[in-house]
């Protein structure tokens, strides 16, 4: 029997796709592999959304060409689509595949095909899966591509231009994964999910909540141009919404917003936020910064700060600027090294660390509902539904299912509770 071994990098989007990968492979009769076994196929699905990340998925070719010479490598995703000549010029891999035909790599797998079109796709690839075998939390793919183009983003050349799943394929996805007790609905632009079918988020969301019976459902990143307030409104009376928003700001700058595109100033982020908290008072926000922009000064980045730290974010996710070639971006000057970048990056980190630990010190003698997803040591780790990491005691035979918690303590990083036996 072929084996296989699969290897990820980067974001949700890409998770779900693996795991299309990972099933399309089994149907076909091929049997999953084990890290650091010799297999005959070895699939890296690739990121290249910084520097950083087009390292590591050179690493991994690297490595897979390295210490599996015989195996027939597939390297797929976003660094393929912007650097395909250079991955098969410099690593001789055996199939490239780009931003399109991921519903056929088993296919042109099979046929030992060397030949692929790196045209963008024109609609959506229907991924369709079973479950997540390696996690309890589902994704679910339901848009792919981005239109906005933000000056320092690669993305939109790496996904092609925004296409959405049919709103049917959505419910059929989500009824296939009634195992898991909790979805996340992602995409490459998930916020924008619908607008080139005619629909939007909202009606989706509106569907599901009538058609499926998940009983947690996440919205991945979203745009706080559309968090509308026909959203929010669902958010505060549907208690199967996760009470949790993930908000990238990338910067708290007028003037660094502008150079970076960003479809909105922070006055508008402040007011928005503002709306959200008066109608979902519960609900966390977390967010997305960069650090470093060619056009952020050192003053620029310390009224960042100021700013970030008055909005009582739950965490941010801190990102230093990563040149990438062909954006707009990669043409400014570039005003700040490395170690510059790096020591902003520790700055912001520490701010976000200190926002995390404010966050959950006030969980503390609070209930909160953990989807219990391992066991770690003598206890059992999940999230609640605000996507706060949680240790729960004597949870070992409630795994995959939510639990009513009492918080009594933070440790490390995590708040600590136990079982509410009503």
């Amino acid at each position: 029997m072929k084996t296989f071994l699969i290897q990820t990098l980067g974001c949700k989007v890409n998770a779900y796709e693996s795991e299309y990968y990972r099933q399309q492979l089994l149907d076909v009769g091929y049997q999953e592999g084990l890290p650091k076994e010799k297999t005959d196929v070895v699939i890296i699905n690739t990121c290249t959304v910084t520097n950083t990340a087009s390292f590591k998925s050179r690493q991994k070719i690297a490595q897979a060409k390295r210490t599996n010479p015989d195996a027939f490598v597939v390297v797929v995703g976003c660094y393929v689509q912007t650097h395909h000549a250079f991955l098969k010029d410099k690593y001789d891999i055996d199939l490239l595949i780009g931003a399109k035909d991921k519903d056929r790599l088993v296919e042109l797998l099979e046929a030992k095909c060397d030949q692929v079109d790196y045209a963008y796709p024109r609609s959506f690839e229907n991924l369709p899966i079973q479950s997540f075998k390696h996690q309890k939390k589902a994704y679910v793919k339901i848009q792919d591509g981005c239109n906005q183009f933000c000056t320092y983003c690669i993305i939109p050349f790496a996904r092609g231009r925004e296409r959405s799943m049919d709103m049917d394929k959505v419910f059929d996805q989500i009824n296939a994964l009634d195992q898991h007790q909790e979805i996340t609905l992602t995409g490459i632009h998930t916020g924008r999910y619908g607008l080139d079918i005619g629909s939007n988020l909202v009606q989706l969301l509106k569907r599901i909540l009538i058609e499926t019976k998940i009983p947690r459902i996440r919205i991945s990143s979203i745009e706080i141009t559309e968090v509308s307030d026909e959203m929010i409104e669902l958010l505060r009376d549907e208690p199967r919404l996760a009470k949790h928003l993930h908000i990238p700001i990338q910067a708290a700058s007028d003037d660094v917003l502008k150079d970076m595109h960003r479809p909105y100033t922070l006055s508008d982020f402040n007011q928005r936020l503002q709306a959200i908290r008066e109608q979902v008072p519960s609900i966390l926000i977390s967010t997305d910064l960069i650090v470093g922009f060619p056009t952020e000064s050192k003053e620029a980045f310390e009224t960042s700060l100021h700013s970030l730290e008055a909005m009582n974010l739950s965490f941010m996710h801190v990102f230093p600027y990563s040149k990438r070639e062909g954006t707009k971006a990669s043409f400014y000057k570039e005003e700040w090294t490395n170690e510059v970048k790096k020591e902003r990056v520790h700055i912001a980190q520490a701010l976000s660390d200190k926002m995390h630990r404010n966050t959950m010190v006030n969980y503390v003698n609070h209930d909160i509902e953990v989807l219990l997803e391992e066991v770690q040591e003598d206890m059992c780790f999940g999230y609640s539904a605000e996507y706060l990491p949680v240790l729960v005691k004597n949870g070992h035979d409630l795994l995959n299912q939510r639990v009513l918690c009492r918080v009594i303590d933070v440790k490390n990083d995590h708040l600590i509770a136990e079982r509410v036996i009503l």
